[in-house]
């Protein structure tokens, strides 16, 4: 027989239609936002790696001065390696900017067409399309390039160069001022002349750990020299950044969007506690009746179950229907503003779907499981007598000598207590998601400004062949990686080693060996302190060092140690003369053929605009959802107030309170705690933005502290409380249609 309590869920739900919508509200905006985002950054990722292995990605690259001659190649083919031609030839189209034109390769790093075609006649080209996104190029339109007119006949992406980065040293991708293009051989052959590097791409014949294919290129370098050859370049696939850095960075925010939706699921299944404990108290006679009539506990608890569970699900449902559909093209056009990737397909995505569908339906289930089965715990007796607290005398609170409207509202906050808790923290997330969308962008100009305050010189060169200098400081750097365990990732740790009496750098260097001076990204990074150890390992050569801190420095902005350059040349197994950068405060003039990388405080606007750009598509999407969680948590909880104390206020009617007077003891009170919870924002945020970003950019590479400007916190406070005067009077509105005739109806 059906259980004949299913029929008075559709009267339930009719009595508490607005709280259910309201909440399935918030779930489909939640879950839509998080699933679309989830799929597309899923998506980018896999369709990156499937796109690099269909295309053939090069495992690496060597540039020497000159063609390779058939002996040479087949030397190196006898490593087990495929070794193609490359070459490329770099043309200024004009100031600042730089496009570096290839031939159409067939066999390695192919092309994905995103419109258009490839260049199948002379003087057409097919660029880059993100490049000529950002200067605004089109299909069918000419270009001139030195003194030559081409065509634009395509867009397209290619695998070698996810990330636009012109140099090995470059610290981020410029797609403004640097691009690729494809352009046929006719062509190639005319602008060859101008310009080319000789450069090789080769493909392993089977896959290799990073250290043997780093040993590989080593032997490929050692047989170009005994031929004769010198080597400008060379570069493993993950030395290369054009390749590794993207494959890097894809998915480094997940972290941050699935604890923000973690965040609200467990502030929505609260709120369905509180109305689910409202409407128990309501209906405590008729759930008494049930019990003393043979219905168990069980039976009881899964029917008050099943509504908010229904409401997940719908609103779960709904919401990824939007996520597929609406919000994939909002956050695919925010990677392809920053990234060179192949074309993507939105598909099903069971990590996406397991986020955002099966842990918020999970821990619904197991939270309204456990509160009803804690409230349901009681006698049928104590239900038919709503004697839901053991011992009330001992709980009750004597009120101050107060005025009567003090000392009622005063047990209005007593009475709902939980209510206005829950209020209080629907607020508090609600202003924590507003204040994290408007604080994105002063957080990464800060760090920014600490990343350039870190530089200490306004050059920095790694150097090919160390050549003797005057006019700078010699220093050693290398690149180790450490393992960060919490993030579950390889960090990279530039260290230094400086000369004694540094211009540079002032900190007193350590005298002990394989003591080190770390800088404050990276000591809270790792979290360790003075006195703890770090383990280090070259990643090209697999050799480990066992590091201790000797002291923090206040660097920010980077991850880098510090030791004495004797010490540091000790540590690394060589000469106590060698040297493979300089400092300097001015430019220095060096042929470019013996720089290996060099950064100035300049890069950093490059950095600053990538990431600024990156992040600022997100803001208008967070300040959305936390508008629609504030109105939607502060409408709920606040009306929940009101429908608690219905009879109540129709008694006060009776009694010749009028509507304002009932406001006033009523709103008034839960005025107080907005206001009181927009205040408590400040610190509560301050601590929770802190600890939150540090999670949010576990797999970021570097160390992100929250920066909030005072005027936000302002702008913040201000928001919510327009946004509660607006809910106060909706609700002024619902106060004014209690009828008097109710409280009789309702009277024993």
């Amino acid at each position: 027989m059906r259980n004949p309590l299913y029929k008075t869920l559709t009267k339930e739900f009719r009595q508490n239609a607005t709280r259910y919508l309201s909440i399935m509200l918030i779930l489909i905006v939640m879950i839509g936002a998080v699933s679309g985002f989830l799929i597309v950054a899923y998506g980018n990722k896999d369709a990156l790696s499937i796109n690099q292995k269909e295309c053939h990605v090069e495992d690496g690259q060597i540039i020497v001065g000159k063609k390779l001659n058939q002996k040479t190649i087949e030397d190196i083919e006898k490593k087990s390696v495929s070794l193609y031609e490359n070459f490329y030839s770099e043309q200024d189209i004009y100031e600042n900017t730089t496009i570096r034109l290839f031939k159409n390769r067939c066999d390695v790093n192919q092309a994905t067409i995103h419109a258009g075609r490839l260049p199948e006649e002379k003087y057409e080209i097919a660029l880059d399309r993100l490049f000529a996104d950002k200067n605004h190029f089109e299909i069918g339109s000419t270009m001139q390039i030195n003194q030559f007119n081409v065509k634009i006949v395509g867009f397209i992406s290619v695998p070698d160069y996810s990330a636009l980065i012109q140099k090995s040293g470059d610290l981020m991708m410029d797609p403004i001022h640097f691009g690729i293009a494809i352009i046929d051989d006719e062509t190639f052959n005319d602008y060859a002349g101008h310009n080319i590097s000789y450069q090789y791409s080769y493909l392993t014949h089977q896959k290799l750990r990073e250290k043997e294919n780093y040993d590989l290129l080593n032997e490929m370098k050692d047989i170009c020299i005994n031929h004769g050859y010198q080597l400008t370049q060379m570069m493993t696939s993950q030395m290369n950044q054009c390749i590794s850095f993207l494959s890097q960075d894809l998915g480094s925010d997940i972290p941050m969007i699935q604890t923000l939706l973690y965040m609200m699921v467990v502030i929505l299944a609260f709120i369905f506690v509180v109305i689910n404990q409202t409407i128990i108290e309501e209906e405590a006679p008729v759930i008494g009746t049930l019990l003393a009539n043979g219905y168990t506990k069980k039976e009881v608890v899964h029917h008050y179950m099943m509504l908010p569970l229904f409401i997940t699900i719908i609103g779960s449902i709904i919401g990824n229907i939007i996520g597929y559909t609406l919000f994939p093209p909002l956050f695919a056009q925010m990677y392809k503003n920053s990234y060179c990737l192949p074309p993507l397909e939105i598909q099903f995505m069971k990590e996406a779907f397991f986020s955002t569908t099966i842990i918020p339906v999970l821990f619904m289930m197991i939270v309204l499981y456990l509160m009803l089965y804690y409230k349901l715990r009681m006698s049928p007796l104590r239900f038919l007598r709503r004697s839901f607290h053991k011992q009330k005398q001992k709980r009750y609170i004597h009120l101050k000598k107060n005025s009567f409207i003090k000392r009622f509202q005063q047990r209005v906050l007593l009475q709902n207590k939980g209510i206005y808790f829950m209020l209080s923290l629907g607020i508090i997330f609600a202003s924590f998601l507003f204040l994290f969308g408007f604080m994105l962008t002063p957080t990464i100009e800060h760090y920014l400004e600490n990343m350039e305050k870190s530089i200490h010189a306004e050059y920095q060169y790694i150097v090919k062949v160390p050549i003797e200098r005057d006019d700078a400081e010699k220093v050693t750097m290398a690149t180790l990686e450490t393992y960060n365990q919490q993030a579950d990732i390889d960090l990279d740790v530039t260290i230094y080693g400086i000369v004694q009496e540094s211009q540079y750098y002032h900190d007193d260097l350590p005298k002990e060996k394989n003591h080190i001076i770390i800088s404050y990204d990276l000591a809270h990074k790792l979290d360790v302190e003075k006195g703890d150890e770090i383990f280090m390992t070259n990643p090209y050569t697999e050799k480990k060092y066992h590091l201790v801190v000797e002291h923090m420095n206040d660097d920010k902005g980077t991850l880098s140690a510090y030791m004495s350059q004797k010490l540091c040349n000790e540590m690394l197994g060589e000469n106590q003369d060698y040297f493979n950068g300089y400092l300097s405060n001015t430019h220095l003039d060096m042929d470019e053929s013996y720089i290996q990388s060099f950064i100035t405080k300049a890069d950093m606007t490059k950095i600053g605009e990538q990431m600024t750009t990156t992040f600022s598509q997100m803001i208008p999407i967070l300040i959305s959802v936390s508008l629609v969680v504030y109105f939607v948590v502060i409408y709920i909880l606040t009306k929940l107030i009101l429908d608690r104390n219905h009879l109540c206020m129709s008694f006060l009617k009776v009694i010749g309170y009028n509507n304002k007077e009932i406001k006033q003891l009523y709103l008034r009170a839960t005025t107080r705690v907005v206001v009181i919870s927009l205040l408590l924002t400040i610190p509560i945020c301050t601590i929770g933005l802190q600890l939150i970003l540090q999670f949010a950019f576990m797999q970021f590479t570097g160390y992100m502290e929250a920066y909030i400007p005072y005027y936000l916190y302002g702008f913040v406070f201000i928001t919510g409380l327009l946004t509660y005067l607006i809910i106060n009077f909706v609700l002024t509105k619902q106060i004014e249609r209690i009828q008097i005739s109710e409280s009789l109806k309702n009277m024993e």
